[in-house]
């Protein structure tokens, strides 16, 4: 009986030994792990997104522009990259515009956009205002204004016409197209025109 009771003191001791070792361990780590701090950094992104599709919307809740893109990258700083970026305004008051490009960068949530690359941007057609389709290899975008600038060389096709130049601002709401430099411009006659040069004789 005395070695019974000896060998069972002995292996509650050692089952509390355990216990009291797991403890100290359990507690060293928590206080070790309780001094880490999440550090984000602006050079890796918070999230990645693939196939994703962005709508941001006016104050009454009308749908006013789609971001889709191949991938997003979102950092820290709320900056956000973009590959293959696809925008295009929804807003039913205003004409249909679509930009897309190779890559998109924003830094303001979403409100401006730079897209870079083999940028396209088209508007559709409204009443007897024709579509318009301009290529440029850079192009600011503001959603809010429904602005589209550029320092780049573009081209410019409306209907039959043709334009080239370097910078320029198209304003989506007032239907305008401004050419800042080195403009180069080709109108084709329209049908029952005639002429469009003076007789030299």
């Amino acid at each position: 009986k005395d070695f019974m009771r000896e060998r069972l003191t002995a292996i509650i001791a050692i089952i509390l030994l355990v216990f009291l070792i797991g403890a100290s361990y359990w507690y060293a780590m928590k206080t070790s792990l309780g001094t880490l701090r999440y550090v984000p950094s602006d050079k890796s992104p918070d999230f990645i997104a693939t196939g994703a599709t962005v709508i941001s919307f006016d104050e009454n809740g009308v749908a006013k522009t789609r971001l889709r893109a191949k991938e997003f990258q979102h950092f820290s700083d709320d900056s956000m990259t973009m590959v293959e970026p696809q925008a295009t305004t929804v807003s039913p008051n205003e004409p249909v515009s679509h930009a897309q490009a190779k890559t998109g960068f924003t830094n303001d949530a979403g409100a401006t956009f730079l897209f870079e690359g083999d940028v396209v941007v088209t508007r559709d057609a409204s009443g007897s205002n024709p579509a318009i389709r301009l290529e440029t290899q850079s192009m600011h975008v503001d959603t809010d204004t429904n602005r589209f600038e550029t320092d780049d060389v573009v081209h410019i096709y409306s209907g039959r016409d043709k334009a080239v130049g370097t910078g320029m601002i198209f304003d989506n709401m007032q239907r305008t197209v401004e050419l800042k430099s080195r403009v180069t411009t080709v109108i084709e006659p329209r049908e029952g025109s005639g002429n469009l040069l003076p007789s030299s004789r």
